[in-house]
């Protein structure tokens, strides 16, 4: 690869795939009490509910098609991704970035990317990829597991997110620790805080969704941007969303040879 192409290659895998040192990274929890843990429930059901609630259930399956661009001191990156999701932890992306295309997978207990190269095992931040397939849409891998019951947060008080007052969650799961702002009139996600690593140390996320709109009696978030200690990384549109569409499994068959690892 010449400079530029591994640069925007780290980019990407920036973004997609930052957490690497995960437990070393996560931040001290608020102690929790019942009148926290009652309100966070509260505030993650509305939001379940405000995005489709018992629909989102039926959605076993997403096809994404999503256009975006890295930000980098070296220049900005256009990209477009095709998105296959199978809940609850499994997706592959096709992404093309300039002439460069890269497949990412992750099939639920393993997680790699293919280059035209070879393939390079991500499996040690998996988490990563968990973390993705999560927000989708604004939260809808989430919230499937708030309402069957095996996700629940902590409240954390109210906070401005671009101006605007939101109420704040703090879960935990397969991708790792995340803190949830809602916005109280809607109960839609507004944005997401995490802390990740990537070439040159750790460094604190914002990932924020806007542009509402129903897909089938849901709602799903079509526009994000992510913001890397404090300046925009990553800002993205979706051009389209499938509900449930067929999964070829062969997307998800893991390579015999995945070398070397993320973390080497």
């Amino acid at each position: 690869m010449t400079k530029r192409t591994r640069f925007r290659a780290n980019l990407f895998l920036a973004a997609a795939l930052a957490g690497l040192i995960a437990s070393a990274l996560r931040a001290q929890s608020a102690v929790t009490t019942p009148e926290s843990a009652a309100r966070g429930k509260e505030v993650l059901l509305a939001a379940a509910n405000a995005a489709g609630g018992e629909k989102l259930a039926s959605v076993k399956t997403l096809g994404i098609n999503e256009s975006g661009r890295l930000i980098g001191p070296q220049g900005d990156a256009v990209l477009n991704v095709k998105w296959m999701v199978s809940y609850p932890d499994r997706s592959h992306g096709e992404v093309t970035i300039g002439n460069q295309k890269i497949v990412q997978v992750c099939d639920g207990t393993s997680a790699w990317l293919q280059f035209a190269q070879g393939i390079r095992d991500t499996t040690p931040v998996i988490s990563e990829f968990k973390r993705g397939i999560s927000l989708f849409g604004g939260g809808w891998g989430i919230y499937r597991e708030v309402l069957a019951g095996t996700l629940t947060g902590q409240f954390i008080g109210e906070t401005e997110i671009d101006g605007k007052k939101t109420v704040g969650v703090a879960i935990e799961g397969p991708f790792g620790p995340l803190k949830l702002y809602f916005y109280p009139d809607t109960h839609l996600l507004a944005a997401a805080r995490f802390q990740s690593a990537g070439e040159h140390g750790p460094s604190d996320n914002e990932q924020r969704w806007s542009d509402y709109r129903a897909v089938e009696g849901r709602v799903f978030a079509f526009s994000t941007v992510i913001y890397r200690d404090g300046a925009k990384f990553f800002e993205s549109t979706i051009q389209d969303v499938q509900l449930n569409p067929a999964v070829d499994e062969s997307l998800f068959a893991k390579p015999k040879a995945a070398v070397p690892s993320a973390s080497q």
